[in-house]
């Protein structure tokens, strides 16, 4: 138990959306606080408050409300499951730029916001790069070459709120890339990022592979960017082949009607493809131990936390050959294009006892890429380089009147 002074550096971790619908950047998100929070004042700015046990069990974490602190900035109300990014994210842009100079480091924890001064951004996705063109001038534009749907309106309309700088922040930012896919990506446009590897939060397992069944799992949101009716078609062609294993589904149903197809084919084929829920933190990792196998099947996805997770849980793992999956996974026998090639990659791995030995050597290795550790280093490194070459804009004279307050910690 230690005493510190709170004049420490001040950091900011701007998140929008701590919500329901949790994904990767949520675990960015709790993590970039717990990297951080032992060394530096870190603040959560967000748009809500929200139950901290809930996301410490999501996102492994282990913090507590004495660790940070929390500024919730104005947003428009909106049901849980209807982020309504294309708005809120605007709006969320307008007051994080006007509170960013109560911080002597801002950081994004997903995709760029214009601080209006310099700032770190961690990458989720590449989807806001039609936001932030890599022009002279960085302004929003659409393409005009193609009609103007309503969609299209909407998002013009909201950009119009987010009261940005004019400064370029690709090129004068710090950019952290969650893949050397994306990265590559951007480098490609001529935008510079380091990658550091998102936090994945399972422990690597040791548990014998000879005690698990051998069956498949897979996790994820029930969506339709997930593909899970994908899933089930190859464990079908697999069946149909002679193997008789079991399809294991892992995940939250937040599109309601696409969970209800999912739910109707799966009483159709019969009852080898199982609905489990939702699962998190211990209990999630005791339950991807039972596996021998798993299966990803969401394409092109920058990086895929449940790829590694499942790569973390030490089950073979099949996947797309494309983006983040074919980063993680790293093996060709274990990556596929359709789903035909699917089932036959996988019938040739499951009857091949060589080729189930390399493939679990190979993924052991590969699992120790995605430790929290790594994560939490690696940020914390970059944090001290960041405020070296950008020393503190807040003199003593700027510093708030609780800043000598002897915390406990």
């Amino acid at each position: 138990m230690l005493f510190k002074l709170n004049h420490r550096p001040t950091v900011g971790v701007f998140m929008p959306f701590i919500s329901e619908n949790r994904g990767g950047p949520d675990v960015t998100a709790m993590w970039l606080i717990q990297s951080l929070c032992t060394i530096y004042q870190v603040t959560l700015v967000t748009t809500r408050q929200f139950e901290l046990l809930k996301f410490n069990k999501f996102a492994g974490t282990s913090l507590t409300r004495e660790d940070f602190r929390i500024r919730v900035l104005p947003s428009i109300p909106t049901p849980s499951h209807l982020a309504m990014s294309a708005l809120q994210g605007p709006i969320f842009q307008r007051f994080a730029k006007r509170c960013s100079r109560d911080f002597d480091v801002c950081i994004s924890a997903m995709n760029p916001l214009d601080f209006g001064v310099r700032g770190i951004h961690f990458l989720a996705d590449l989807g806001w790069l039609r936001f932030f063109p890599p022009s002279a001038d960085g302004l929003v534009e659409f393409d005009r070459s193609q009609p103007m749907s309503l969609r299209n309106i909407y998002h013009r309309l909201c950009s119009r709120l987010d009261d940005r700088s004019g400064r370029n922040l690709l090129q004068d930012d710090l950019l952290v890339s969650n893949s050397s896919w994306v990265a590559s990506i951007l480098s490609e446009l001529a935008v510079e990022s380091q990658v550091i590897f998102p936090p994945v939060p399972i422990a690597t397992s040791a548990s014998n592979w000879d005690d698990r069944c051998q069956d498949f799992v897979w996790i994820g949101r029930i969506a339709p960017s997930k593909r899970v009716e994908s899933a089930i078609n190859i464990i079908r062609l697999v069946r149909e082949a002679g193997v008789k294993c079991k399809l294991h589904i892992v995940g939250n149903a937040l599109d309601k009607e696409y969970a209800a197809s999912i739910h109707k084919l799966a009483q159709a084929v019969g009852d080898w493809v199982t609905l489990k829920g939702p699962l998190y933190g211990a209990e999630k990792t005791r339950y991807l131990e039972n596996f021998q196998y798993a299966l990803h099947t969401r394409a092109d996805e920058p990086f895929g936390i449940t790829v590694a997770e499942l790569v973390k849980s030490g089950c073979i793992v099949f996947g797309p050959n494309s983006a983040g999956s074919a980063e993680i996974l790293g093996r060709e026998n274990l990556l596929f294009s359709t789903e035909r090639e699917a089932a036959d990659k996988i019938l040739r791995v499951i009857r091949n006892p060589r080729l189930i030995e390399e493939s679990i050597r190979h993924l052991q290795e590969r699992a120790k890429c995605f430790s929290t550790g790594t994560f939490q280093s690696s940020v914390c490194r970059l944090v001290a380089e960041f405020l070296e070459k950008n020393p503190s804009a807040l003199g003593p004279d700027k510093r708030r009147a609780d800043d000598g307050i002897l915390t406990l910690r």
